[in-house]
């Protein structure tokens, strides 16, 4: 909650989203000092698959999607422009304007507004949806939406799942997700429908929102009687974002559950997959309908609390790849780490694939260069006499 002397526009001030660029020979160099730091502790990454972990959360920024190229890759793009098709159909807002519409990194304002004039003129935008999410959404304090950002974030983490999917298809890879970040994959292993999932999103998201903001009222209407030209609405819509910013920074705890009637029928997953219910918790193999089922009820809004120092440790994860932001709190996992890459662009996914993934594969066995040695053939003692007379 801001105080008296901290003016709630301040929130989003303009700042410039770092856009991480790795090198080949920066990541050859990491991979080299990983195989030395095990062979130190008599420990081999080969044999265990990279993984790539997905938090409840990819990005913390609006926009930050745009920044980081991912709607420049051709790949990437097309399966989150029909994400974000889907969903409209379903909720009536389009997700790229929420996503960009509070924008702090005004260089790409201009990127902003080409991508979504040009599917307007395709036909593939509808303007009616434009409009439906500035009135929803127009105010900065609208970000921290939690319905908002639930959807937001299954149309990008299962479109960069799928895509990382396709690109590691010849190497070692395991993906662990961490509690709301498993719809979206279960859409990504074929376990629901996208349409399902967005169902569901709305419908556990607008009880944690409405929650959130009843718990916000009284503290809002408080501060309203105390300033004649404020708007009770805002004060809660701003203590709310406050309260939810602190969760996702780590700051705050907020814990909410789902109730069954909100949750998608499942299928077994194409794809198994890992999951934790917040990042300190053991994960779990989810390999079967009824396993992704029960998964589904532990999705609680605590696991938005992202603390880097209380994930938990994982020997069978000797080798992580974070799909996150460069802003996002866990990604401070990964500076000066040889054991954690950030995972926040195409190019930091391609290179980790191409020199950090393949150490995760088993060992060949090299053939023994030693000759076998052949039986001897049995001897005959037929007609053998002795030499004693």
């Amino acid at each position: 909650m801001f105080s008296d002397t901290h003016k709630p526009q301040q929130a989003w001030k303009a700042q410039n989203y770092p856009v991480p660029a790795p090198s080949r020979r920066g990541l050859r160099f990491k991979a080299s000092a990983l195989r030395r730091l095990h062979r130190w502790h008599g420990t081999s990454v080969s044999g265990h698959p990279a993984t790539v972990m997905v938090p409840a959360l990819y990005n913390m920024m609006p926009a930050e999607n745009v920044a980081l190229g991912w709607l420049n890759e051709v790949d990437s793009l097309v399966p989150i422009r029909q994400h974000m098709a889907s969903a409209s159909k379903i909720i009536g807002w389009d997700v790229f304007t929420f996503h960009t519409m509070h924008n702090a990194d005004h260089y790409f304002d201009t990127a902003i507004v080409a991508m979504r004039d040009t599917w307007v003129k395709e036909g593939t935008l509808s303007p009616k949806s434009i409009l439906e999410a500035k009135r929803r959404f127009g105010k900065a304090y609208s970000y921290h939406n939690i319905q908002a950002r639930l959807v937001e974030n299954l149309v990008f983490q299962s479109s960069l799942m799928d895509w990382i999917g396709h690109h590691a298809s010849d190497v070692p890879l395991r993906f662990h997700v961490i509690g709301t970040a498993l719809l979206p994959a279960l859409v990504s292993a074929r376990s629901i429908t996208f349409e399902a999932a967005v169902q569901s999103a709305m419908k556990f998201g607008t009880r944690w929102n409405e929650t959130v903001r009843k718990s916000c009222a009284g503290r809002g209407e408080a501060q309203a009687r105390q300033r004649a030209a404020s708007s009770t609405d805002d004060e809660i819509g701003w203590n709310a974002f406050h309260q939810v910013r602190r969760l996702v920074e780590g700051r705050g705890l907020l814990s909410m559950g789902v109730s069954r009637g909100d949750l998608p029928t499942t299928d077994a997953p194409a794809r198994p997959f890992w999951y934790s219910p917040t990042a300190s918790d053991e994960p779990t193999l989810i390999t079967t309908a009824q396993e992704a089922t029960n998964a589904l009820q532990t999705v609680n809004l605590s696991s938005w609390f992202n603390a880097p120092g209380k994930t938990s440790p994982n020997a069978d994860e000797p080798i992580r790849g974070w799909l996150v932001s460069p802003l996002h709190p866990m990604a401070r996992l990964c500076r000066w780490s040889v054991s954690n890459y950030l995972l926040a662009t195409p190019d930091s996914v391609n290179l980790f694939l191409d020199n950090i993934a393949p150490l995760g594969r088993q060992p060949m066995v090299a053939p023994s260069s030693r000759p076998t040695s052949k039986p001897l053939a049995a001897v005959q003692n037929e007609g053998h006499r002795s030499l004693i007379s």
